[in-house]
């Protein structure tokens, strides 16, 4: 999803140039209205939307995700990391049938949650 008309382009010319415009579906508009609407099944959620929702969207989509799927979220430590994303993390934590992994091994940090 892509609230941006020019970034949503762009991202369009980068999957078709990568080959892979078939696989993805890339809506433009509101992640806030659009996320908790989509239908599913999920087997992997890249997260790289404003950090204050993050817990939002997980919320959403991880009932829709399959066994053994993944929800990754960027930003995740370094200075992306304020109350949003304190607020991700610590609802991660509560989460009985995730296993999350953090990854910094760029300053930016990834969390990677894989359902059980």
């Amino acid at each position: 999803m892509e609230i941006d008309p020019e970034r949503h382009r762009a991202a369009l010319a980068n999957f078709k140039e990568a080959g892979l415009a078939a696989c993805i579906d890339a809506r433009l508009g509101d992640a806030h209205e659009i996320v908790p609407a989509l239908v599913g099944p999920f087997d992997f959620v890249f997260s790289d939307a404003d950090k204050e929702w993050y817990k939002n969207y997980f919320v959403a989509v991880w009932p829709k995700l399959v066994a053994r799927g993944c929800f990754t979220a960027h930003n995740v430590s370094g200075r992306g990391a304020g109350a949003g994303i304190r607020e991700f993390l610590t609802h991660l934590e509560t989460v009985p049938d995730a296993v999350t992994t953090i990854d910094k091994t760029s300053r930016a940090g990834i969390s990677i949650s894989c359902k059980r």
